[in-house]
C-alpha cells in the first residue's frame, strides 16, 4: 500500500521512474487505463508521494459535458503555470500560441514537469490537438505526460483513437492498465469493517470504487446510493432500446445463456453492443453477464414493481418455451 491506496506500488514506481528519467531530459508519455472506478484518479492523487522533490505536478481534467469545454484541462492549469500559458489559454484565439506556451512551460524549471490530463476519453477536439502537438515533442522535454482514460468505452470511431495511435509511435511510452483489487486486498478492507470478504468480492469483482462504497455502506444487503447514481449516469448515455435490453437481463440473477438472450431480445446480442461498449456488460459467444454483480443489482433494484414483474414474466415464458424445459 502506498499513498493510501492498495496494490498500486508497481504503477507508482513506474511513474516515479518516468519522472526521474524526465529530469535527465528523457521525456515520455504514460497511459493509465482501466474501467470506471478502477482507481485512476486515486493513483494520480498518490503521485506526490513518489515524485522527485523538484518535480512539478500539473493536473487538468476533461469533463463529461453535453457541450465540451474548449481546452478544459489546460484551463484547469491557470493559476499553477506561468503568465504566458495562462494568457494564451484565456485568450484561446491563437492555438499555435497555446501550443508554444505549453511547450515552453514544460521545458522551464523546475524539472521535471508531470502533466496529468484526467479522463482524456472526454477531451474536446482543441485539447486533443494540443496533446497531439505535445506527444510529438515530449521525448525532448524534461517532462512526463500522463493520460488517464477508460479503455472500455472507446469505440472504433472515438476521437481519442487518433491520439493513442500517435502515442504508440512515440519513443518512450509506458502503459499502466489498472487491475481490480485482489481477493486478499478486498479481504483486508472488509476485515476491519466486519464484513464477509467473499460476498463483497462476488458483488464487486474487486473494483475499488464499488468495494469502498459497499464497505462504507456496511455490506452488500443494499446497493449504496452512490453506486446506483454512478450506474444510472452510465445508463443515461444509452438509447431506449439498449436500456430496455439491459433492464431485461438485469432480472436474471446470473450469467444469461446465449439461447435465452436470443429469446428475450429481438436483436439478440446485437442489441447489447452499446451496453458492452459502455463497460456495463461482458459478452461472450455462449453467454452474457454484467461486468459486476453490483451493477446488475443497481439496475434491477431501481425498476418499478410493475416493470420488473413484466420482465420476470418474459424470462419465465422464454424458459418454459425452450426445448427440453423442466
Amino acid at each position: 500500500m502506498d499513498g493510501g491506496i492498495l496494490e498500486r506500488d508497481l504503477e507508482l514506481d513506474r511513474l516515479a521512474d518516468a519522472a526521474r528519467d524526465a529530469a535527465r531530459g528523457a521525456g515520455s508519455v504514460t497511459l493509465v487505463l482501466g474501467e470506471a472506478g478502477i482507481g485512476k484518479s486515486s493513483l494520480v492523487r498518490a503521485l506526490p508521494t513518489v515524485l522527485p522533490p523538484t518535480a512539478r505536478l500539473l493536473v487538468g481534467h476533461c469533463d463529461d459535458l453535453t457541450t465540451g469545454r474548449p481546452l478544459g484541462p489546460l484551463r484547469d492549469l491557470v493559476g499553477s503555470v506561468g503568465t504566458d500559458l495562462a494568457r494564451a489559454v484565456r485568450d484561446a484565439g491563437d492555438r499555435h500560441r497555446i501550443y508554444e506556451a505549453l511547450h515552453a512551460e514544460l521545458a522551464g524549471a523546475p524539472h521535471p514537469a508531470v502533466l496529468v490530463v484526467e479522463d482524456v476519453h472526454w477531451a474536446d477536439e482543441a485539447s486533443l490537438d494540443a496533446l497531439r502537438y505535445l506527444v510529438r515533442r515530449i521525448e525532448r522535454l524534461p517532462a512526463v505526460l500522463v493520460l488517464t482514460y477508460r479503455d472500455d468505452e472507446l469505440g472504433r470511431g472515438h476521437p481519442l483513437r487518433q491520439l493513442l495511435g500517435q502515442v504508440s509511435g512515440a519513443a518512450r511510452v509506458h502503459r499502466l492498465p489498472l487491475a481490480p483489487l485482489s481477493r486478499r486486498a478486498v479481504g483486508s478492507l472488509c476485515t476491519a469493517a466486519g464484513l464477509d470478504p467473499a460476498q463483497v468480492y462476488a458483488a464487486t469483482s474487486g473494483n475499488p470504487f464499488f468495494v469502498a462504497e459497499v464497505v462504507a455502506a456496511g455490506g452488500t444487503g443494499v446497493v449504496p446510493p452512490t453506486v446506483v447514481d454512478a450506474v444510472h449516469a452510465r445508463l443515461r448515455r444509452l438509447d431506449d432500446a439498449a436500456r430496455d435490453a439491459l433492464e431485461q437481463l438485469a432480472v436474471v440473477p446470473s450469467a444469461v445463456e446465449r439461447s435465452l438472450v436470443d429469446a428475450l431480445l429481438p436483436g439478440g446480442c446485437g442489441a447489447l453492443a452499446a451496453a458492452e461498449q459502455g463497460g456495463l456488460l461482458v459478452v461472450a459467444p455462449d453467454r452474457v453477464a454484467f461486468r459486476h454483480e453490483i451493477i446488475r443489482r443497481a439496475v434491477a433494484d431501481s425498476l418499478p414493481a410493475a416493470r420488473r414483474i413484466a420482465l420476470d414474466r418474459a424470462v419465465l415464458a422464454a424458459l418454459v418455451a425452450a426445448p427440453g424445459a423442466d
